[in-house]
């Protein structure tokens, strides 16, 4: 028996984490920095030669997304979602907005503690007509376990779905895919020395085997060995927490075709794509992957830093973001549950009407 199942959530790396988790080596992320999308396989054997297989989607969820969320999503037999303490308000929210069937098995699960779980929890009770227990789960297999076997259950009275569960944070980690390795051999010390003079040349920082392009979203470092491309987000500089995030950045998957007697085809790929991010030469796919590392929905602006030293470009990036909630909107929650102070809201607040009337100019 093979069962669609979508998981959905408002944070990707998180969803992706799960996913990855859940899978194993059953995992295909190859449309994660295009689409957002990544896939999985789960399965169970059960008495009398009973198998029981999982189709995982880790759908996106955002504006931008949302007519191809809608298609990805349509055939599923389940759903997990999975959210942080403060954004169960939001699911009724998500069901809107991906078109999700309220009568569809849902198990939700909580990264955090069972406390903060419970204290979001009656929420919910209007949405989903009846008060849900919250369980603590020490694996993301019990998960998938259960959502097995309500899915086969499902027409009974002993169906386990609907569900709340909370997952501790260490047991799925927020994560981004990485680039397979490539089939041809990497830049030889020769080739990595003679893309070293020309990333110096450009005014570029070079550390190791390593190039960094500064941009505004980010710092990327440019593997001079491989030519892979990571991402260091700019807005954690300016974030509370400590996750640091770091996005693989994907230009071209090719190095093959042409070359020079001093460089090999890698090398001369390589230094391309150093070269057009430095001048910021890059097509609108490769844009769009940039531009979503500036998301973050767990951003919390750090109260040691003055609100006026964050950049523009970080706040103007949490205007409209994936949660359906602004920047100002989610620090004036912060300010009643005495996360933040009122001096640093109203900073916040007057820095973001500074910036909307230069736009309006």
């Amino acid at each position: 028996m093979i069962f669609k199942v979508l998981v959905v959530g408002n944070d990707l790396p998180l969803q992706t984490g799960f996913l990855s988790r859940a899978s194993g080596d059953r995992v295909s992320c190859q449309l994660y920095n295009t689409l957002g999308l990544s896939l999985g396989v789960v399965s169970f054997d059960y008495p009398d030669n009973l198998s029981v297989v999982l189709q995982l989607w880790s759908v996106p969820f955002s504006e931008r997304m949302e007519g191809l969320s809608r298609n990805f999503t349509r055939g599923h037999s389940a759903i997990i979602l999975i959210l942080r303490p403060h954004e169960i308000e939001n699911i009724p929210h998500m069901f809107e907005r991906l078109a999700l069937n309220r009568e569809t098995p849902l198990m939700i699960v909580v990264v955090g503690s069972v406390r903060d779980a419970e204290a979001g929890s009656f929420q919910l009770d209007a949405f989903l007509g009846s008060q849900l227990p919250v369980y603590a789960v020490q694996s993301i297999d019990d998960i998938t376990g259960s959502v097995a076997e309500g899915l086969l259950t499902r027409k009974s009275s002993k169906s386990l779905l609907p569900m709340i569960v909370t997952l501790d944070e260490e047991v799925c980690p927020l994560y981004e895919p990485t680039l397979p390795e490539p089939a041809s051999p990497p830049n030889s010390d020769d080739e990595i020395n003679e893309i070293r003079t020309i990333a110096i040349d450009l005014g570029l920082r070079v550390i190791d085997d390593s190039c960094a392009v500064e941009l505004t979203e980010g710092v990327t470092w440019v593997s001079m060995k491989t030519g892979a491309i990571r991402l260091e987000p700019g807005i954690c500089r300016y974030c509370s927490h400590c996750c640091k995030r770091q996005s693989n950045i994907c230009i071209v998957s090719t190095d093959t075709g042409w070359s020079t007697l001093n460089l090999g085809s890698r090398a001369l790929l390589t230094i391309a794509k150093i070269y057009a991010l430095s001048a910021r030469m890059l097509p609108s796919h490769v844009k769009s992957q940039i531009e979503r590392t500036t998301v973050c929905t767990r951003f919390d602006p750090n109260p040691a830093i003055p609100i006026e030293n964050i950049p523009d470009e970080i706040l103007s990036g949490f205007k409209d973001s994936d949660t359906g909630k602004s920047l100002l909107e989610a620090a004036k929650e912060r300010v009643k549950e005495g996360r933040l102070s009122k001096d640093v809201y109203s900073m916040l607040k007057k820095k973001l009407h500074n910036l909307e009337s230069s736009r309006n100019r």
